[in-house]
């Protein structure tokens, strides 16, 4: 045997005992190249992921809606004669962004709107745009991005799930003064779709009085969509006349109808993210049926558990999160709490016409309901006080049974939610590993129903590995999950491209990727405490977070050596 076969028996026996080392390999995805931060929501059957990109590099800025006249911008700009011809350099196109991303209400509606979040779905390492209401310029053939998406649910076939901003447009227009104006407008915040063989289905509220509210968040295999929409209107005699007074060319004042609309659709954000109408409907959860193409069969308006009292003027408010192959849908509902005058949100089942709470109010202040698998099993979170202070513990309940576990997780006071569970029983999700501190550090869990066995996701993968497991947001039936892993890279710029110090060395960050964990076929969990004869252990204290000079070093300097002889 030559050197060089020696060597490359040497790289595969060292592959092979690194594979065999851990049960599950992490694998970067390729979205993480498109945005500052992604975050992934879903996976399905053959691996496909679907994820959600935030502050995605590059964003198209239009000169053309900028006011180069202002003191801002006049002040702000390095070059403002290359700017006004769309020529950016870094600190200018920097400087702009955080200038129109400032006001995301764009409560003056005249700047450019440029969505924070885009949504893809990745399959074998390629990410897939998913445009939501998005629409193709016309001037460049490419996408607005104008417009913030969100995708939260698949299925097996790949459709895909979530909401989406209208897509903005411009509306010039002339001021009874004489001075010209251009307005920046859309017709509607979140409305749910649904992405079908590469078409955007629109998923309407049951009431879309000024634009409505719909949110989508599951889809199963027989094309059942689950969410929750705007329904009834508490005060319904005040925002129709605001509506029709916009419509009066004599009411209405000095600016377009759709101007005008647009003010009273304008919402405020919520701890979610997500966006509400500051007119106070009632919200249901909401099942949209489609067919094999996408079209809407039926929209069905789920129930709340309890029931108000009928001259009750409270809001309340049901979401379906969830739903299986067999219809049934999962969530939560909000009622009284504890007999008074508090709204709390307690988990729910969707069944038919009945909708079942899964906690009680005495024991727990608010629960929610994430996921329910194929054989009825239901996971999610509960709060309940652990030695006097409001912690988040995940469950699992058994509908066939009614009976309802909360596993052992990190530690008693450890916050722990459950994120998705397969049909196998495998449970994932996140919880905090840290006592005594403010800001808790969380890692990913798996949690296996069969064997009542939780573990640190961590515990999974190679020792001294770059990642750590912060999250685990969806698994699948052959068990490769979704996560979002805390790893130490390059600083990218709003090009996206990598940063460099005054030394010409690239700025090293912390930052959360998304990542795929593939399962290892006969792959044991590694036990990072081993110390070698001879060695001292106080220089084995082995982590699993952050690369060490071990087996990959090794690794990488025998690739190394090999490549060399090779150009020799």
């Amino acid at each position: 045997m030559n050197k060089t076969r020696l060597a490359a028996f040497a790289f595969s026996a060292l592959t092979i005992s690194l594979a065999n080392a851990a049960q599950y390999n992490v694998v970067e995805l390729e979205a993480n190249n498109i945005g500052v931060n992604t975050f992934p929501s879903d996976i399905n059957a053959s691996g496909q992921i679907a994820v959600n990109v935030s502050i995605p590099y590059n964003p198209p800025i239009d000169a053309s809606l900028l006011n180069f006249e202002s003191q801002t911008l006049i002040d702000g700009l390095t070059d403002i004669e290359a700017a006004k011809i769309g020529n950016y350099n870094d600190a200018d196109y920097t400087f702009l962004y955080a200038l129109l991303t400032s006001d995301a209400n764009n409560e003056a509606l005249t700047l450019q709107q440029i969505a924070d979040r885009h949504a893809y779905i990745e399959t074998n390492n390629n990410s897939v745009f998913i445009p939501g209401f998005d629409v193709l310029d016309e001037n460049t053939n490419e996408y607005t991005f104008s417009n913030d998406t969100l995708v939260r649910g698949m299925n097996d076939s790949g459709s895909t799930v979530g909401s989406s901003f209208d897509v903005f447009y411009t509306i010039d227009y002339t001021l009874e003064a004489g001075t010209d104006i251009t307005y920046v407008v859309n017709d509607f915040y979140s409305r749910a779709f649904a992405t079908v063989n590469n078409t955007t289905i629109e998923l309407p509220p049951i009431d879309d009085t000024a634009g409505g509210l719909s949110v989508a968040y599951d889809v199963n295999n027989s094309n059942q969509v689950v969410g929750y929409s705007t329904t009834t209107l508490l005060d319904a005699s005040t925002l129709q006349t605001s509506v029709d007074n916009c419509n009066d060319d004599d009411i209405r004042g000095d600016e377009p109808a759709e101007v005008c609309l647009r003010r009273i659709n304008l919402v405020s954000s919520s701890t979610t993210g997500e966006k509400s109408l500051k007119f106070n409907f009632q919200r249901r959860g909401t099942i949209w049926q489609l067919d094999n193409q996408g079209q809407i069969i039926s929209t069905k308006e789920l129930g709340l558990a309890y029931t108000p009292e009928e001259d009750d003027t409270n809001g309340y408010e049901s979401k379906a999160l969830a739903i299986n192959d067999n219809g049934v849908a999962v969530g939560d509902s909000s009622g009284q709490y504890r007999d008074t005058n508090f709204i709390r949100t307690f988990a729910a089942i969707f069944e038919g016409d009945t909708v079942t709470e899964i906690t009680d109010d005495q024991t727990y202040t608010s629960s929610t309901a994430t996921d329910i698998n194929n054989s009825g099993l239901v996971v999610g979170s509960a709060v309940r006080q652990v030695n006097g202070i409001s912690r988040s513990k995940f469950f699992v309940h058994d509908i066939n049974t009614d009976e309802t576990v909360f596993p052992e997780d990190f530690f008693l006071g450890s916050s722990s939610f459950a994120n998705a569970i397969n049909n196998s029983g495998i449970v994932v999700g996140k919880g905090e590993i840290e006592a005594g501190v403010s800001a808790r550090r969380s890692h990913a869990f798996r949690f296996d129903t069969n064997a009542s066995e939780f573990i640190n996701m961590n515990d999974l993968i190679q020792c001294n590995s770059a990642y750590t497991l912060v999250n685990a947001t969806s698994i699948n039936d052959d068990g490769v999950v979704a996560a979002s892993a805390l790893v130490r890279i390059p600083s990218k710029n709003i090009f996206g491209d990598v940063v460099l110090d005054s030394n010409g060395d690239e700025v090293i960050v912390d930052r959360i990727i998304s990542v795929r964990l593939e399962p290892i076929p006969g792959g044991s969990i590694e036990d990072c405490d081993v110390t070698e004869p001879g060695d001292d252990e106080s220089d084995n204290d082995s982590d699993r977070q952050g690369a060490g000079f071990g087996l990959i070093s090794l690794l990488g300097l025998m690739v190394v050596a090999i490549r060399r002889r090779i150009k020799l």
